[in-house]
């Protein structure tokens, strides 16, 4: 009997696809562009465009940024439906740290948005308010600076919309402030829910870059995380996640890294 169990986990480990348990619907398609241009399809009047990253991490492997693919591949194809482009940045602070990488990336985007006919727009942090996001030991409370970033993208966003109703505003940020769906108790740390609840038509697009999201344990509980085993240099996949929510796993540097995420 012991030796027929173990035959019958075998054989429903060889055949087992963990695919097959990703909720919802999920298709693939050849580029990044063709999957905006679907997207954009199903979601015509959009007054809020959330878009999301997931922040790199040290160990993740070297791979272009959702930043600069961001940059290179899709604003140009989401500037024709707004006018306004809102930055998860405080680059104008004058308390401001010397710039880093990241921070010219988000300076080149910024640039190639204007370039492109949107009105760019960073959040209006002060000195006090980044003093505050720091304890007595001059470490960085990561929740309060959350908070922070989660009402000052809601109410920038929340400005734009009021003052000029007719044009829609695209906003960049992470992940995790343009959650349509929050999971408690992160529902206090999105902006883009209570807007839709308050009527604004939010439109939510994660990006994943699969090298830099395969060895995240933050993400392995997601019900999309599967589905890098099919990242691919040749193939996007896009999820969704509800009405109006969309995870974009973006094109793959090489077939290994689905074998990484397979081993997760």
């Amino acid at each position: 009997m012991r030796w027929l169990l173990v035959l019958l986990v075998a054989c429903r480990s060889a055949t087992y696809d963990p695919i097959a348990d990703v909720p919802h619907r999920h298709r693939e398609v050849r580029d990044t562009q063709s999957a905006i241009a679907m997207i954009l399809d199903e979601n015509t009047t959009p007054q809020v465009y959330a878009i999301g990253e997931y922040h790199q991490t040290r160990r993740a492997i070297v791979a272009t940024s959702p930043l600069t693919r961001f940059t290179k591949e899709i604003i140009r194809l989401l500037e024709p439906h707004a006018h306004h482009l809102v930055v998860e940045t405080w680059l104008d602070a004058a308390c401001a740290s010397p710039p880093d990488e990241t921070e010219y990336e988000v300076a080149h985007m910024m640039a190639t948005g204007v370039k492109d006919g949107l009105e760019a727009h960073t959040l209006p942090m002060t000195c006090i308010e980044l003093d505050a996001v720091f304890d007595s030991g001059g470490h960085v409370n990561f929740l309060m600076l959350l908070q922070v970033i989660t009402d000052k993208l809601a109410a920038t966003t929340r400005a734009l919309l009021d003052d000029d109703p007719e044009h829609a505003v695209i906003v960049y940020g992470g992940a995790l402030h343009n959650d349509l769906y929050p999971r408690w108790p992160l529902d206090q740390l999105s902006y883009a829910r209570p807007l839709a609840d308050a009527g604004v038509r939010v439109l939510e697009i994660d990006l994943v870059v699969p090298e830099l999201v395969a060895y995240m344990p933050m993400v392995r509980d997601e019900p999309w995380f599967p589905l890098l085993g099919r990242a691919s240099p040749g193939r996007v996949i896009v999820w969704d996640r509800g009405p109006g929510s969309y995870v974009v796993i973006l094109p793959a540097q090489s077939e290994a890294i689905a074998s990484v995420a397979k081993l997760m």
